[in-house]
């Protein structure tokens, strides 16, 4: 993610927002399922809100990611609107998303990009509050771009679709590590979120290797002697190399957020939390999830940053 500022769009989406009243949901929706390349026909959903006034301040999006594209999506190569409802919360967290106007073959990417964006929540009498949007997303898949090889979005749906959770996990970061690497992988929030679940799903989580133990553990220590922020900010990277070997560790995920609170990447360091948050094993560590998140969005960093440190 780019320190500098935050971005508000990406070059696979482009947004419109409509705000809509409500009361948010308790955790992010379940994944979506493997995207097809072939349109279906969607029927027009309206993004109804839900009961209570209209916000006198519009949410606003602060943060998006980009589209994920699968080999037979890069087929066609055509751009095709989406519109998809969003609830998003009085942290800016989008808790729902569903296509309510789609039939194209990016429906399913735009859903699990927007589950990622972060917004400026609405406000109704200097408040936060919950809010529906309709979000219109544009989706553009990489011209001439080279198919993903091997194609690790199909292992990974297929090893899921067979229960074989350990070669799903393995297919999932494999297509992580070429976030970054390849233009057909814009969105690796959904991948690790993907990999988390499976994860948490096993009696015993995967193996992480000493050295990456050891690498992790050396960053925290440094972060725990140094708090200035062009430190915390390489802290960062050092941890995202740990993380897109082992995107299943859970204190590499609180203390990655640590350092990117620290060094102002705060779209960043609520996700690395929302993160954390999915592979936390234990009621306590997703309670410290939901502070350090309420105190990243309410500005209080050093609040934040004493929860996710240690």
């Amino acid at each position: 993610m780019n320190r500098s500022r935050v971005h508000l769009l990406v070059v696979a989406a482009s947004l419109v927002v409509a705000p809509l009243a409500g009361s948010p949901g308790t955790s992010l929706a379940a994944p979506a399922m493997a995207p097809s390349s072939r349109p279906r026909p969607v029927a027009a959903v309206p993004c109804d809100p839900l009961p209570g006034s209209a916000p006198q301040i519009l949410p606003r999006a602060l943060d998006s990611v980009g589209l994920n594209f699968t080999n037979d999506m890069l087929e066609p190569g055509d751009s095709a609107s989406i519109d998809v409802c969003a609830l998003v919360d009085t942290l800016g967290i989008v808790r729902e998303a569903r296509v309510a106007r789609g039939g194209t073959p990016y429906d399913s990417a735009a859903v699990d990009a927007v589950r990622w964006w972060w917004f400026r929540p609405a406000q109704r009498d200097g408040h936060a509050v919950p809010a529906r949007v309709a979000i219109h997303v544009v989706a553009r898949p990489p011209r001439d771009a080279d198919p993903l090889t091997p194609d690790v979005f199909a292992m990974a749906f297929a090893a899921e679709a067979e229960g074989n959770t350990g070669d799903a996990i393995d297919a999932w970061t494999g297509a992580l590590a070429r976030h970054g690497a390849h233009p057909a992988v814009g969105n690796e929030w959904i991948i690790r979120e993907r990999i988390a679940r499976l994860a948490v799903s096993m009696r015993e989580p995967p193996v992480i290797p000493l050295n990456l133990v050891g690498k992790a553990r050396g960053a925290h220590n440094q972060m725990l002697r140094d708090i200035s922020r062009a430190t915390n900010a390489d802290l960062a990277d050092q941890l995202d190399d740990v993380l897109k070997a082992v995107p299943w560790y859970s204190d590499a995920y609180r203390w990655r957020a640590s350092a990117r609170a620290a060094s102002g990447q705060i779209a960043g360091a609520v996700r690395d939390v929302l993160c954390y948050r999915l592979v936390a094993r234990d009621s306590l560590g997703r309670a410290v999830a939901d502070r350090a998140l309420t105190a990243l969005v309410k500005g209080d960093t050093l609040a934040a940053l004493s929860m996710l440190k240690y």
